[in-house]
């Protein structure tokens, strides 16, 4: 799995609880099985993904944190939320399961003095546990 990935042009959410029978294959991704109804999000450009990884007690633990930065004001409430990438390549993502740990989901809202810098809603979402970035078998 590539440790850093730039490029995604499309992002899209779903709650946790409606992720329930996918199938993780250890090493190789996750297979959704059915069709899921994920959300896209209204992005600005470009968003991106940095996954990181480091052992801890002879364990593999990964960092993913995902920007995005989004046209209008995107509420969490109190929702687990999971997050499909997509690359311009076509690669397909999962960011999260149907099981704790969730991903951490922070919005902030953009208003620049400057007139030449972006303004909008920045999405950042960070996830800390031992599967990573799952990179999707059944597109």
């Amino acid at each position: 799995m590539a440790t850093i990935l730039n490029n995604i042009y499309k992002v899209e959410y779903i709650e946790s609880r409606f992720l329930k029978d996918i199938t993780i294959v250890p090493g190789k991704g996750v297979c959704l099985n059915v069709w899921r109804n994920f959300q896209q999000l209204d992005t600005v450009d470009l968003s991106s993904a940095t996954s990181t990884s480091k052992v801890v007690k002879k364990n593999t633990l990964y960092d993913v944190k995902l920007t995005a930065l989004l046209k209008k004001q995107f509420l969490v409430a109190n929702r687990h939320l999971c997050y499909r990438l997509t690359t311009v390549t076509g690669e397909k993502y999962l960011l999260g399961t149907e099981r704790a740990p969730y991903p951490i989901t922070n919005t902030s809202d953009n208003f620049p003095s400057v007139v030449t810098e972006k303004s909008g809603t920045t999405l950042s979402v960070e996830y800390s546990n031992t599967l990573g970035l799952l990179p999707i078998l059944d597109q």
